[in-house]
């Protein structure tokens, strides 16, 4: 009898940490790389946003999208944002995004140095460039979004300069 006790014990133990190491897995936060990259000529600034978080989650910063001979580049000064699983930055027609058809609508821009491919891990100031596939003149607002529960970390109206 102890020892059909001692058994259940056990796999209760292991039963938890099984179960601990899944949501580990599916919740916890991706780890963050500060950056502060010095600050270059980006050209001609066109539109400007402030991060606010949503959702329970925090995002601060501001976000610039510059032109220049190069094409377009996103500009992220003093930027921070809580971390999550499969964050990513999209540039939105919705002014203020925060639903999955507003992202849906929109184009995922990967950054460069982020986790797994592009996510959103970066913090601090550092430019992103755009790829010659994307005009973002048309899109008036940035969303921090979580792919994977398609939830909103945070977003920027972007604004004429």
């Amino acid at each position: 009898m102890r020892r059909r006790t001692v058994l259940k014990g056990i796999g209760a133990v292991v039963g938890v940490g099984v179960v601990g190491l899944t949501a580990n897995e599916l919740f916890a936060p991706e780890r963050s790389t500060a950056v502060v990259e010095a600050e270059t000529p980006l050209g001609t600034a066109l539109k400007r946003g402030e991060f606010v978080g949503k959702a329970n989650h925090s995002v601060s910063g501001t976000v610039t999208l510059y032109e220049d001979s190069e094409g377009y580049a996103l500009r992220f000064e003093d930027y921070e944002q809580t971390q999550g699983p499969d964050v990513f930055v999209y540039l939105t027609p919705a002014a203020d995004p925060d639903t999955t058809s507003d992202v849906r609508a929109g184009v995922r821009v990967l950054i460069d140095g982020g986790a797994d491919g592009g996510e959103s891990t970066k913090e601090g100031t550092f430019t992103q460039r755009l790829s010659a596939e994307i005009d973002p003149t048309g899109y008036r607002g940035v969303s921090i979004w979580c792919d994977r529960f398609s939830v909103p970390f945070g977003a920027a109206t972007l604004t004429d300069v």
